[in-house]
């Protein structure tokens, strides 16, 4: 176990041997319990940004569907590592609607939506049942200390008086915490061929045949144990029309970090050379637009669909239509090497995206066309003064007619100058947007028209523009 050289203190140090009708009495006065402030520190949950999900899911390995809040809940704190694959559909249980999975039983708690959010969806303590079936009894008992210090390899929780060690300790944090595992209700102790230790919610299990590996501590296998002993039909469905099949890709945690779009939404670029965007979500509905490589996408939702190179899953667009998932990849923003105040923009030569930015918040992404042959200047500069609708002309900086780099362009858009010489962000009409991603143009920092309108509305004279590889 990662850092574990079984360094376990004695029972007899470490612990008072109190009555368990005692223990029993701790436990209860926790359950579903929102941890105390001196807890927060160790039950962070993980996934604070919410990743990009469908409406429903549905899991072939169990042939079950997963929606709404439960769906968003488990992705959200640790998907099928911690919870494992869902074992029912949502079922109604003593005045509850419960849905359980291999390691957990999870519950929906929406009187908590107002005044606790994060605390809607809470798990069974499956933890508290399993123990009762230990014969050991000691390792339940609760621990005193005398005197201690908390570190990185060593917590003690007064709200159960245990411990918490080494690599349980570590995957504890790294996963949720007391959000998803609850506080630990046992010491360490030996069942069969592992070590183990009991919390409210889980059991966690040390399998050294995974040593090096992030399946090196699992959870046992409770939900399944809590839905047999209770006669809990586990039998599968067919997939739901509007349901999603779970695809690893599909529900990659990475959508997470991709920049926001709206409550819901998240951005995403396309990883095709071209990509058709219809107008349903299968390839025999109508062509409504045709998008080109590291174009940036508005993202709204996650629907079912034709199956496209074995994912079933399609992404529908702010702007209308819908494009296979299997063609778009989170877009994640490279962080600037530096930040500003105000409103300004990154322009990013190694990736051709331009962030707009709030201060040191990412509101807008675009792709972009850059000067050929070093052309685009490299440094932090200020907008120096702005022009809505001109007509440019090469002979102005230096290109008159007749040299081969000559041009007129009238109409030209939302030009905002940057830097003398005729260095400017503006609107690019008259490059093909399959040409975007490239060095085109003649120093200026050229972008489609819809994307020149929002950056011409985001910046202002003065406006940080920062250009850099």
């Amino acid at each position: 176990m990662n850092r574990r050289a079984h360094a376990v203190l004695t029972l007899a140090a470490r612990r008072i041997f109190f009555a368990l009708a005692a223990l029993s009495m701790v436990v209860a006065s926790v359950a579903f319990a929102i941890p105390p402030q001196n807890a927060s520190a160790q039950t962070v949950p993980i996934g604070q940004s919410p990743d990009f999900t469908p409406r429903k899911a549905f899991f072939p390995e169990t042939g079950h569907h997963l929606s709404g809040d439960l769906l968003k809940y488990w992705q959200d704190h640790g998907d099928f590592t911690i919870y494992g694959f869902p074992i029912t559909d949502p079922v109604f249980e003593n005045g509850r609607i419960v849905q359980y999975f291999e390691r957990a039983r999870l519950e929906l708690w929406p009187e908590n939506a107002e005044d606790h959010p994060d605390w809607v969806v809470q798990g069974t303590l499956v933890g508290v049942w399993k123990a009762e079936e230990v014969d050991d009894r000691g390792p339940f008992l609760p621990v005193v200390l005398e005197s201690y210090e908390p570190n990185d390899d060593f917590y003690y929780f007064e709200e159960t008086r245990h411990t918490l060690a080494n690599g349980f300790k570590e995957y504890w944090d790294e996963n949720g915490g007391v959000a998803v595992f609850g506080f630990p209700i046992s010491e360490e102790l030996e069942e069969g061929d592992y070590t183990v230790q009991y919390f409210e919610r889980a059991r966690l299990e040390w399998h050294p045949e995974n040593a090096g590996t992030e399946y090196e501590v699992l959870l046992g296998h409770l939900g399944r144990e809590y839905a047999e002993v209770n006669d809990v039909d586990t039998e599968g469905f067919d997939r739901a029309g509007d349901a999603v099949e779970f695809d690893t890709g599909l529900f990659d945690r990475s959508w997470g970090a991709a920049l926001a779009n709206g409550a819901d939404g998240r951005w995403a670029f396309v990883e095709a050379d071209v990509l058709n965007i219809r107008a349903q979500p299968n390839t025999s509905s109508d062509i409504v637009d045709v998008v080109y490589h590291r174009r940036p996408l508005q993202l709204t939702e996650l629907v079912a669909g034709e199956e496209v190179k074995g994912v079933a899953g399609w992404y529908a667009l702010e702007t209308g239509g819908y494009v296979p998932a299997v063609y778009v990849d989170p877009l994640i923003v490279p962080a600037p090497p530096q930040t500003y105040a105000g409103t300004w923009i990154d322009v990013n030569l190694s990736e051709f995206w331009a962030v707009a930015y709030s201060w040191d918040t990412p509101t807008y992404v675009a792709i972009i066309t850059a000067g050929r042959g070093d052309r685009t200047p490299k440094g932090v500069f200020e907008v120096q003064y702005r022009v809505e609708n001109e007509t440019m002309d090469s002979a102005t900086v230096g290109f008159p007619p007749g040299h081969p780099e000559y041009y007129y362009l009238e109409n030209v858009r939302y030009t905002q100058y940057f830097l003398s010489g005729g260095f400017a962000v503006h609107g690019n009409y008259w490059t093909s947007e399959a040409a975007f991603g490239q060095f085109s143009s003649n120093g200026c920092v050229g972008l489609m028209e819809n994307d020149a309108f929002y950056f011409w509305n985001h910046l202002g004279v003065g406006s940080v523009v920062a250009i850099h590889f």
